[in-house]
């Protein structure tokens, strides 16, 4: 027996999971606060881009713990 990997263990994981639509699901969320920048006054700019880049940070923890 050897230490190779399973091609098809290797394909498995190369797959998209239910994991990874969620992740890109959330991103899109978080960057869709985005599109309200124009309706909104340039004064309250930088608290969405801080919000958004907040949100972005904590799924991108979530998928380092994960």
């Amino acid at each position: 027996m050897t230490d190779m990997p399973n091609p098809g263990a290797l394909a498995g994981r190369l797959k998209p999971s239910s994991d990874t639509e969620d992740v890109e699901m959330e991103v899109e969320e978080a960057l869709g606060r985005l599109e309200a920048l124009p309706d909104l006054p340039i004064t309250e700019h930088v608290q969405v881009f801080e919000g958004v880049q907040q949100r972005l940070s904590e799924i991108l923890s979530n998928v380092d713990d994960a």
